[in-house]
């Protein structure tokens, strides 16, 4: 039984328009039901029989309005509920009823929600299957949303100062004749243990210390008052380091899963030089869909490829056959990455602007495990005490600066251009990997599939900004704000459905072809240092 049809007829006006809206409204319904999404309904639907209550609306009627509605830049809540009485479309889909913006919030946060990324690959097959859209090519990239919180309500994270904390502690500790020789950071739990074990010890308790201008104090009541206003900043540090984690340094009281960072454009006066709450966004795009979209705390892009191409793997059992994203991405652990499961490097490193435009060119060559310079100058590898950036790299030292015609080049940016050698850190992994992108990328496909990421990534993210006006989130919580993006990033995919429902022929695997007269791009060479006479 198909649970996404129309069941009843409902009064419509005598309109051509109206009709063919109608027309693509029941093939959009077809899409829905080839899906499966009906069986994480009918899941939900089990949960909710055991709760007693009035019968609730049609949960197929309101998953398909709802997902419409986002593709046609609707995305608040109180907009569906006027739109149910307002718009065709929509009291076709809800057929008449008019349920309360409540009620779609409950709706999307029971049915949606907790099955976000399900209900966005079901869906994005479904569609890739139905036009049989090739998808050989990924694309990835991604940018800052502001979220929604108070532009001034930002927390730092107290590294410099939980350490200061944690020395007037330790010093604390030494005056009530305690040993702590642990060198991390002492926490909340052992302070009040030794400082209710010292004032159990001198008989002392807190609450009948005196306070107040003209008090006399002894030295352990001293000792015990101090112990209690550092046991209570030391909690409240660790509070803000929890909240904070790993990942990042700062968060916002409004929303404490919002990061610090410094958008393109600001919100309230359309500059970017403030600090603002934000989520980092990212989306892999291929043939003009979105294939992944992700929700990070990152202020960088380096540390979120990983996860979204994991996240990649787990919805559709495979990883992309090439993939291509900008030098934001281009670190050791990314080329690794693509390596290990056989995707095709075509990402750009952190180098590649300065070696196109010739500003900061290739200097180091590898050949056969041994690195040379751009005078033929094989270097020779040294011992330092510097720890290397990367485990399989060394330092490698290169002689004869001074008699070098490219010493002008290679010293550019040293401050001691006098001295006849060059110290340099390299890794025979790493530069082979990116050895790997610069010939993918300079190569006749891979110049296609550059213009091809700039046109269906940024044109992507162009249409969720510009068109769909979508540039700051409405809910808080990474949860809430990831199933709001997944629904603006299915939006993006649907009006490509509508398309494709009257011009089919949109469907390309490439928006752009390299012309027939088109050559291998070749990087600008250096020249040598003419000679004075």
């Amino acid at each position: 039984m198909n649970n996404f049809t129309i069941k009843r007829a409902i009064f419509q006006f005598p309109s051509t328009k109206c009709y063919k809206e109608y027309e693509k409204i029941d093939k959009f319904l077809n899409i829905l039901q080839k899906s499966g999404i009906n069986q994480i309904i009918e899941n939900v639907n089990k949960k909710q029989k055991k709760c007693k209550g009035r019968n609730s609306y049609n949960p197929y009627n309101m998953m398909a309005t709802v997902l419409y509605c986002f593709s046609e830049f609707r995305s608040s809540v109180r907009e569906l509920e006027k739109l149910c009485y307002t718009d065709l479309r929509v009291i076709y889909l809800m057929e008449q009823n008019e349920p309360s913006y409540a009620t779609f919030c409950d709706f999307i946060n029971k049915y949606i929600k907790p099955y976000s990324i399900e209900i966005f690959s079901l869906i994005t097959k479904a569609i890739i299957k139905e036009y049989n859209i090739n998808i050989e090519n990924q694309y990835i990239d991604g940018t800052k949303i502001e979220a929604n919180a108070n532009k001034y309500n930002f927390v730092w994270k107290p590294k410099s100062y939980h350490k200061k904390l944690d020395l007037k502690i330790k010093d604390l500790i030494k005056e009530m004749n305690f040993e702590y020789e642990n060198e991390k950071n002492i926490k909340a739990e052992e302070v009040i243990i030794l400082v209710t074990n010292y004032a159990n010890s001198n008989d002392i308790d807190y609450y009948d210390i005196p306070s107040g201008k003209g008090k006399r104090l002894t030295k352990s009541q001293k000792i015990i008052k101090k112990g209690y206003e550092y046991l209570n900043k030391l909690i409240e540090y660790e509070e803000k380091e929890r909240l904070c984690g790993d990942g990042r340094n700062s968060y916002y009281k409004t929303d404490v899963d919002a990061t610090a960072m410094v958008l393109k454009e600001d919100y309230y006066s359309k500059l970017s030089h403030d600090f603002h709450a934000a989520y980092n966004t990212q989306v892999i795009v291929s043939s003009g869909l979105i294939m992944m979209y992700g929700i990070f705390q990152n202020r960088d892009d380096q540390n979120t490829l990983i996860p979204m191409l994991k996240r990649y793997y787990k919805s559709y059992n495979k990883y992309p056959h090439k993939l291509c994203g900008d030098s934001g991405y281009g670190i050791y652990t990314n080329y690794e990455f693509l390596s290990q499961n056989n995707i095709g490097n075509y990402l750009k490193f952190s180098s590649w602007n300065g070696e196109a435009s010739g500003k900061r060119p290739k200097l180091f060559f590898l050949d056969n495990n041994s690195f040379r310079c751009l005078n033929g100058n094989i270097g020779e590898y040294i011992f330092t005490k510097t720890h290397p950036r990367y485990s399989d790299s060394k330092f490698y030292q290169f002689t004869g600066c001074n008699n070098c015609n490219y010493s002008y080049k290679c010293k550019e940016y040293l401050k001691d251009k006098s001295q006849n050698f060059r110290k340099v850190e390299l890794s025979v992994k790493y530069e082979t990997f990116k050895e790997e992108a610069r010939k993918n990328l300079l190569s006749l496909e891979g110049i296609e599939i550059r213009i091809n990421r700039s046109i269906q990534v940024e044109g992507t993210y162009g249409q969720i900004k510009q068109n769909m006006n979508y540039t700051r989130f409405r809910r808080r919580g990474i949860n809430s704000v990831e199933c709001e993006f997944m629904l603006e990033c299915l939006g993006v995919n649907i009006r490509k459905l509508f398309k494709l429902f009257d011009e089919p022929y949109l469907i390309k695997k490439s928006y752009w072809n390299s012309p027939t007269i088109l050559q291998e791009e070749v990087f600008p060479t250096v020249k040598q240092k003419e000679k004075k006479m």
